[in-house]
């Protein structure tokens, strides 16, 4: 048994060199797939960034009378932090309101100067909603609308921001659909020509597979040298695309970073390199041993 996995080895090392310009064409048209996937690895991070970015801009403000108690505010709070699919809820402070108002309009004399004639502190305290899905926004609503919270609430700005965060919601669920499609339909033109390449390399060979099915060579021993030749191809193809991704991380990450803030390819790259590793080793390894699998049938049946 050692003896004849030792010779498919090396028939299929064998094969390896002897092929030549055809061996180097099927790692790189294998690269194919696997730099897509590579890609679309990245790009699902840099997508989540910018879909739960824009989604943090669909929020509802809830703004309370001055005769609220603060005790009171928390408890709401807290009461809406349960409602299911509610991320998060933030306190904001009449002081804080106005912290941040006039730090924001720092530059601005004639705001500042407004602020400053105004008696006391005109903002209201508030609480800041962000929900995972637009629907959560109507059940914080009609929450809001209970006779116990008419005192207290002073305005909700759902009404005002309602077409807004529709807007966002579906535009982010569109970008999520069309991310989907566009691999599953590259991913299979891909996968086809890497198969098609592979099967036209065995094909130049077919007279040879003939031959040793005459002699009297087991289907899997013939076949054992395609897929040591196919598996050879995918992790040369794999070792190759995680050199690219590094390079392309590593130079891409200032600009990028600058482009979208809070991006950092490289440091994406770094943190999930192992799991990227495995991607792409399992992509080669499948579409080498696979490929060869499927071109290899039609020459075995002798």
């Amino acid at each position: 048994m050692f003896v004849s996995l030792r010779r498919v080895i090396g028939l299929g090392w064998q094969n390896l060199a002897r092929d030549g310009g055809i061996a180097v064409a099927n790692i790189f048209i294998m690269m194919i797939p696997i730099l897509l996937a590579t890609s679309l690895f990245f790009i699902k991070d840099i997508s989540a960034f910018l879909v739960s970015t824009l989604r943090e801009k669909a929020d509802i403000s809830v703004y309370f009378n001055d005769s609220a108690n603060e005790d009171d505010i928390l408890k709401l709070q807290s009461t809406i932090s349960q409602i299911q699919g509610v991320q998060k809820v933030d306190y904001v402070s009449k002081d804080n309101a106005f912290d941040a108002f006039s730090n924001r309009h720092q530059a601005d004399p004639t705001l500042m100067e407004a602020l400053q004639q105004v008696n006391g502190n005109p903002f209201l305290a508030s609480l800041t909603v962000r929900a995972a899905d637009s629907d959560q926004y109507n059940t914080v609503e009609k929450l809001l609308s209970n006779d116990q919270y008419k005192g207290m609430v002073n305005k909700v700005n759902y009404s005002e921001k309602k077409d807004v965060i529709t807007k966002i919601f579906s535009l982010t669920d569109q970008v999520t659909r069309i991310g989907v499609i566009l691999f599953a339909i590259l991913g299979v033109i891909s996968t086809l020509v890497t198969f098609n390449t592979v099967r036209l390399a065995i094909i130049n060979r077919r007279e040879e597979i003939e031959v040793q099915r005459l002699v009297g060579a087991s289907a899997w021993f013939v076949r054992g040298q395609f897929l040591v030749e196919g598996l050879t191809f995918g992790v040369l193809a794999a070792a190759f695309c995680l050199m690219i991704a590094a390079l392309v991380c590593w130079y891409a990450s200032p600009s990028l970073g600058v482009l979208i803030p809070g991006v950092n390819l490289w440091v994406n790259f770094m943190a999930s390199v192992w799991s990227l590793i495995g991607i792409q080793l399992g992509i080669g390894a499948f579409l080498g041993i696979t490929s060869g699998l499927f071109a290899t049938n039609k020459y075995l049946k002798i």
